[in-house]
């Protein structure tokens, strides 16, 4: 894992709680976290904003998108693959 990352996380200011199907809920609690979780446990692979959200997320870990902006549209994938716990 990379050391810049334990040390200085990329958070959004709120969590979003997640989840898939019938499972428990999870808290997403920032881009990098988002984007892996778009990448291996999103149910629906595709849909307007899931392909913005994979985009904004990699974009914000470079600093690209802002944090509120990425926040905004991972919310709104989540609310498109009725996951939004």
């Amino acid at each position: 894992m990379n050391d810049m990352y334990i040390q200085n996380p990329i958070l959004w200011s709120q969590p979003v709680r997640v989840r898939v199907g019938y499972g428990f809920q999870e808290t997403i609690r920032g881009p990098r976290e988002a984007l892996e979780y778009l990448k291996w446990r999103w149910p629906v692979r595709d849909g307007v904003y899931y392909l913005k959200a994979l985009k904004e997320c990699a974009e914000s870990l470079q600093r690209q998108v802002s944090l509120d902006t990425v926040r905004e549209t991972f919310v709104l994938a989540s609310i498109e693959a009725k996951m939004l716990g």
